[in-house]
């Protein structure tokens, strides 16, 4: 799918730099790197992205995040009258 997204130029470089290292294209970069981000695991080594990253960006460690659901903000909603 295509679409129109703005990206920094020093994460625009390193994506490119990715790419080529890779050998596919930048939009294939982007999508494994936002997927990789968005399930909390390293798609290419199976381990989480706290614990080894390509890209020197260590995001909180598992301990740290839990998934909040629709069920749970909506009961958060009802207590607070919104």
């Amino acid at each position: 799918m295509r679409t129109t997204i703005d990206i920094e130029n020093d994460v625009l470089h390193a994506i490119k730099e990715l790419a080529g290292q890779q050998h596919v294209s930048a939009g294939k970069v982007v999508s494994q790197l936002l997927r990789a981000a968005l399930s909390g695991k390293n798609l290419e080594k199976g381990k989480s992205p706290a614990s080894e990253s390509i890209t020197g960006f260590h995001p909180f460690t598992t301990h740290e995040v839990s998934i909040v659901t629709n069920e749970q903000i909506n009961q958060i909603r009802d207590g607070e009258g919104i």
